[in-house]
């Protein structure tokens, strides 16, 4: 299996255009992306949230966990979507210009490749935590999502079921019987040759919240 590549950053991100289909004004906007603590609208902005704070990560080369960016300024839904393809867009950038340096997560320190998997993870599976609230149907791509279960979840026996079904499973947003779910699921973002043969579980809170 291939690694990740940045290009999957945008292309997960794609994936999540029929979340535009349903109207700012639409009260479903409002109802609980489980499983997060959050609102189907505020999930949206978690997804840039998350992608910004990557970008600042991979631009500075980072050592260590910087503030999140955040502008402060409200915005109609769609336009937290439109954030969210424009960050994935910056991302994909920043981490073509990555080469073979690292920077730090708090789940390790994450090449191109762990950066691409954990971008992808964020963007497709709180994708389907919103499309649930608001009642879209979303299409995964199984070549993105099989690298990225690949690199950032080896644990997972990718023979076992759709790429797809495995991320979400994985993650705690379905069940399967093989795949096993841990509450506290973390990405092995460092390089596969330091991976301990482990699933790799959190250890902090995401900073985010």
């Amino acid at each position: 299996m291939n690694e990740p590549v940045p290009a999957d950053v945008i292309e997960a991100a794609r994936a999540l255009a029929p979340l535009g289909t349903v109207g700012d004004d639409a009260p479903c906007w409002r109802e609980y992306a489980a499983p997060t603590e959050w609102s189907a609208a505020r999930t949206v902005e978690h997804i840039s949230d998350a992608l910004i704070f990557y970008c600042g990560q991979v631009a500075r080369r980072a050592d260590h966990g910087l503030p999140v960016v955040r502008s402060g300024r409200t915005a109609p839904v769609s336009e937290q979507l439109d954030n969210a393809l424009t960050s994935a867009h910056m991302l994909t950038a920043l981490l073509s210009d990555l080469g073979p340096e690292r920077a730090w997560h708090p789940s390790g320190h994450a090449d191109r490749a762990g950066w691409v998997g954990m971008a992808v993870t964020e963007l497709l599976v709180h994708g389907h935590d919103i499309a649930n609230a608001i009642k879209v149907e979303l299409t995964f791509p199984q070549v993105v999502c099989a690298r990225t279960v690949a690199r950032v979840f080896p644990w997972v026996d990718l023979a076992s079921a759709p790429p797809d079904a495995l991320l979400l499973a994985v993650t705690g947003r379905i069940e399967r019987p093989d795949v096993v779910v841990d509450p506290q699921w973390w990405w092995q973002s460092a390089p596969l040759n330091e991976w301990d043969g482990t699933p790799q579980k959190r250890t902090t809170a995401p900073r985010w919240r």
